[in-house]
């Protein structure tokens, strides 16, 4: 007599866990968050050019590169017009 196969059932199974990816862009909040400054100081940064911005649909998006070039020293990663425009 054969036996029946058994299945772990679903309390026993082990949950995945996945990463999220990497951001491309960050919303104002979010930026300031990721380079531990305040909301007015991240704008001051934009309103003086140390850190590019744009903004589509009133929304203001940082790229993640600009935010790592300013906290490695400034370094230039391109214009701010090679940031695609988001698909609508």
């Amino acid at each position: 007599m054969t036996d029946p196969k058994t299945f772990p059932t679903e309390s026993k199974r082990r949950p995945l866990i996945r990463e999220k990816p990497a951001p491309v862009a960050y919303r104002i909040n979010d930026a300031a968050e990721a380079i531990g400054i305040g909301r007015s100081k991240l704008y001051e940064l934009i309103m003086s050019g140390k850190i590019p911005a744009k903004k589509c649909d009133g929304i203001t998006y940082i790229r993640a590169v600009d935010l790592h070039a300013y906290i490695s020293g400034g370094e230039d990663v391109g214009p701010l017009s090679s940031m695609p425009e988001p698909d609508q």
